[in-house]
């Protein structure tokens, strides 16, 4: 309430914010709509003033929350501030204006001390106004019509088809790629890695794996690495590509401009250029490894590694060897080792379900989890509608009995004995495992050349491990198939700040754009599906249209609503883990639906066929029409307002 002897000040628009204090709290957030950028007028020493008074008590400005709301005031009307929005930042700003040292603002010093900010005169402005441009960026805006130069960091996959999609709508693009060659994690990596899926299931949209060669239906890495330098070929991609050069820094243009600098480090020399728009493509499995290394670590005699350098089984040869995890990739490992080792024991701190390449040795496994009615089957997806939900609902006993029977089914094809019964249902534990086998790693645990034990590790002696439960394990090597941990050191923590980075990963809109920094995207880095190949083409797709201007975004509002949403929804049921903001795996159906309708395209593909779409799997090839090559127009764009 306005009482008696409460001045307020006689700008009209400092007035309105005041009196709309009174106004009832009873609004959605998502659809209000937001406040003017600028609610002042005059000069900036005005501007500095009314933002004093409108957050003073009597003639000071306090520390806390009154100093706080002014600098938010002062970033909205200069946005080369923005940067104070970090809390930190906020106090070596308050001290900077401090200058009496009483932990009181005067309005002297307050508009001194944003006039310093803005035009910086002293040694001290200085280095702080750097380190505010460091982390200012512009305001993310739903106009990407000043889009002509695209930088790509990363030549696997995804960044291979976002350089193609984005090349062919006339853009252009350069791929940032610090390896000597393409493919990314099929580049290089452990021994006798191979595609868990059929080729089928791993194919680039529009782009088959070639007739003139005979290829495996499971393809080893060398495979796999082929077909992907063959897409580069088609498409003559490799003159959009540079080679071992390193991206070591993004970021924006600055004065108030829209863009990006990146720097790299090439081998012969370093540079900086500068881009209308950035896509992160550097895959789910990048850099660094993740090694949870026990205590004691270094009085071990043996050699300890990570997954991905175990690329000679000779490593193994008449060793003592530990892997350490329960991932696709430690009983790949496992297995390897066992080729060659005197002994092999795979140590993990839980199990997960396996899927077998054939369900009931007759089925194909993609039939039975890659189809609408296996996405059915699943908890329902939060966007669902109520006639859904209540199907949903009425079915869950159905759905229930459905899974145990898949459990049992697979527990004896796999000959699982009780210790390696994972303790989380499949229909949930597939979206953190999902590791699709044959049974040479069952034929091994049978025949005594795998032992598999649950457990983490407590400590590292000399010749061996003990575990927490206090039992030892002799061995010479051990390694680490613990996955990689995510990276984002390319971007200034400031501006990671407004990334809004959680510990379970990074939500964005759809997977790909973050609510509030602008000009950048995330394909294939921040998504994991059961064939990620296709969701990265669909990505790419979509982002081509939303360069191109075909393709326009909701609200920032309403983007924040999605996420907050999806986080919410995920929370609720998915297993934890830091990579869950990413995940869709057997829901892969539906965010591909949902790429499809803002496309404006059917999600339905089967061709009008009702009994294929419901049980039949999907792939890449049902998506081919969308994938058709050919100069893409770009049209007007039409900007919603934020």
């Amino acid at each position: 309430l306005i009482g008696p002897g409460i001045t307020v000040s006689s700008n009209p628009k400092l007035r309105a914010g005041v009196l709309a204090c009174v106004v009832p709290m009873g609004f959605d957030i998502y659809e209000e709509q937001p406040l003017a950028t600028h609610d002042y007028e005059g000069t900036e020493e005005q501007i500095a003033a009314d933002i004093f008074l409108a957050n003073c008590t009597g003639e000071h400005l306090q520390a806390g929350t009154a100093f706080c709301n002014a600098i938010m005031s002062v970033t909205r009307e200069f946005p080369q501030l923005s940067a104070l929005e970090n809390f930190e930042l906020v106090g070596r700003a308050f001290e900077f204006f401090d200058q009496r040292r009483n932990g009181l603002l005067s309005l002297d010093e307050f508009v001194s001390g944003v006039m310093q900010l803005l035009h910086p005169s002293c040694s001290e402005a200085r280095v702080l106004t750097e380190r505010l441009a460091q982390g200012a960026a512009p305001s993310f805006s739903h106009d990407f019509s000043h889009v002509k130069k695209v930088g790509i960091i990363g030549a696997g996959v995804a960044g291979l088809q976002a350089a193609n999609f984005l090349s062919q709508a006339g853009f252009e693009c350069v791929v940032f790629e610090k390896t000597d060659s393409v493919g990314g994690v099929w580049r290089s990596n452990y021994v006798d890695v191979e595609l868990q899926v059929p080729r089928e299931l791993y194919e680039f949209p529009g782009f088959p794996w070639p007739s003139d060669r005979a290829w495996a239906k499971y393809p080893s890495g060398p495979e796999v690495a082929a077909y992907i330098t063959r897409y580069v070929k088609a498409f003559d991609l490799g003159r959009l590509i540079r080679l071992r050069t390193f991206v070591t820094k993004v970021e924006p243009i600055g004065e108030a401009k829209r863009g990006w600098k990146l720097s790299s480090h090439g081998c012969h020399s370093e540079s900086v250029e500068e881009f209308d728009f950035i896509i992160i493509a550097t895959g789910m499995h990048s850099w660094p490894p993740h090694m949870p290394l026990a205590r004691d670590h270094e009085k071990f005699k043996g050699r300890i590694l990570h997954s991905c350098t175990f690329k000679d089984r000779t490593i193994a040869s008449g060793k003592r060897v530990v892997i350490v995890g329960g991932g696709k990739s430690a009983i790949d490992n496992a297995v390897a080792a066992a080729k060659g080792a005197a002994s092999t024991t795979l140590l993990a701190r839980e199990w997960h379900w396996p899927i077998p390449r054939l369900l009931g040795n007759i089925l194909p496994f993609r039939w039975g989890i890659l189809s609408r009615c296996a996405n059915f089957m699943l908890p329902p997806h939060h966007s669902e509608s109520d006639c859904s939900w209540w199907v949903h609902s009425t079915c869950a006993p159905v759905k229930w009995v459905w899974w145990r029977v898949v459990e049992l089914m697979i527990k004896k094809q796999f000959r699982m004995h009780p210790g390696m019964v994972p303790s989380s249902r499949i229909e949930i534990d597939t979206f953190t495992g999902g590791q699709v086998l044959d049974y040479e790693f069952r034929d091994l645990c049978g025949r005594g050349k795998i032992r598999a034990a649950q457990g983490a590790i407590d400590k590292f002696t000399e010749t061996g491990l003990v575990l927490v439960d206090g039992s030892e394990m002799e061995a010479d090597v051990v390694i680490y198939a613990t996955g990689f941990k995510k990276n984002y050191g390319w971007l200034d923590n400031l501006l990671q700040e407004r990334l809004n980075i959680e510990k379970d990963g990074l939500y964005l809109h759809r997977n790909i754009i973050p609510p509030h920094l602008a000009d950048i995207a995330f394909i294939g880095s921040e998504v994991s599906t059961f064939n990620n190949i296709l969701t990265h083409g669909l990505q790419c797709l979509w982002l081509q249209k939303l360069l191109t201007g075909s393709l326009h975004l909701p609200t920032t509002l309403e983007m924040l609503k999605g996420v907050e949403m999806e986080q919410a929804w995920k929370r609720s049921w998915m297993p934890s883990s830091s990579s869950r903001a990413a995940l869709w795996q057997l829901h892969m159906t539906k965010y591909h639906d949902m790429l499809c309708r803002d496309m404006g395209v059917s999600p339905y593909r089967k061709a009008g066929n009702l009994l294929a779409e419901c049980f039949s799997p999907y792939g890449a090839r049902d998506y081919s029409g969308l994938f058709a090559l050919g100069k893409v127009q770009r049209t007007e764009s039409k900007v919603k307002s934020a």
